[in-house]
């Protein structure tokens, strides 16, 4: 009885010159990704905007927590300032950069006896100038509210 008791001899498959893929199958593979490639841009676009405004909101959030920080350690005001003329924004904290935005921005502050327009400030005690920060890039928008008695930033509903 073949089989019984002890394995069968199993013979490896003779190589032909049909085994693997032709350059012409490559090739046809290929076009059709570079197809499938070709008409998802569209679609990629429109993500574009939205994502680099994500990053510019965080980017500005964080900053804004680094501030605050700063204002409780050291004892000292801190201010994030618009440079509305270079859609940028100004960070007291020795050695920043600016920080540019490729958004259109706006920053309403409430009126106070201190701090300008476009300007949130830190306190020591950590509370705030207070402010909202909207960023619109397209079709778009973030808001991030800065809060008075806090100094916490937080998500606020899309850009007017």
């Amino acid at each position: 009885m073949p089989g019984r008791g002890r394995p069968s001899a199993v013979r490896p498959a003779a190589r032909t010159a049909e085994d693997g893929f032709s350059l012409v199958e490559m090739l046809v593979v290929l076009a059709i990704l570079g197809l499938a490639a070709a008409t998802s841009g569209p679609a990629l676009d429109a993500l574009v905007p939205a994502r680099r405004l994500e990053r510019a909101a965080e980017t500005l959030r964080a900053e804004m927590d680094l501030l605050r920080g700063e204002a409780l350690r050291t004892g000292r005001t801190a201010r994030l300032v618009l440079d509305g003329p270079n859609n940028r924004f100004l960070s007291s904290r020795p050695g920043v950069a600016p920080i540019p935005v490729a958004a259109v921005l706006r920053v309403d502050v409430p009126r106070s006896r201190w701090g300008g327009p476009g300007e949130i400030r830190f306190l020591a005690d950590g509370s705030a100038s207070g402010g909202r920060i909207a960023l619109t890039r397209g079709r778009a928008s973030r808001a991030l509210v800065v809060s008075p008695l806090t100094g916490l930033v937080h998500d606020g509903e899309g850009a007017p």
